[in-house]
């Protein structure tokens, strides 16, 4: 079996395979943390912004961390509306 995301026509280094989009206070602590420890499990490198000090806008460090990132996840939820990603 191929490793996950594994591509030859694309050379570009991503310094993560996912970025996951989501409403924190709605899902961060159930599923998202299933998630990512199923994507931990498949050695699947994942954008985690556990560190991050929460704003009310798209700070520089989350637009990095897009840009770097081979695929972004989006995980729908009531409030992911309200959310600036």
């Amino acid at each position: 079996m191929a490793p996950p995301f594994s591509s030859s026509s694309n050379s570009r280094n991503w310094l993560y395979d996912v970025f996951p989009s989501f409403r924190g206070e709605d899902v961060r602590v159930t599923f998202l943390s299933n998630f990512l420890k199923e994507l931990d499990r498949k050695l699947i490198t994942v954008f985690k912004d556990n560190e991050m000090e929460r704003s009310g806008s798209l700070d520089p460090e989350l637009k990095s961390a897009i840009r770097d990132s081979r695929i972004a996840v989006v995980i729908f939820s009531t409030n992911y509306g309200s959310s600036y990603l």
